[in-house]
């Protein structure tokens, strides 16, 4: 079982993953993790975002990210 620490961080809370979860989640920082409850009420991983060196990658994950919020703006 991998266990994870809840911290507070300013306003938000940051969910803090120990070596064995960042190698089992194949994740490094930056990486955005979505998440989805599962049937069973545990979570899964239903995408998994990483941060490339491509600043054109980084502004297509923006745009994907707040789409809806551009849409309504329009």
């Amino acid at each position: 079982m991998i266990s994870c620490k809840l911290e507070q961080v300013g306003e938000r809370l940051a969910l803090v993953l120990d070596e064995d979860a960042v190698q089992a989640l194949n994740v490094r920082v930056g990486d955005i993790l979505h998440l989805e409850p599962a049937p069973t009420g545990a979570l899964q991983v239903v995408e998994r975002e990483t941060w490339a060196d491509d600043t054109h990658a980084r502004g297509r994950a923006f745009l994907k990210r707040y789409r809806r919020t551009f849409e309504q703006l329009s």
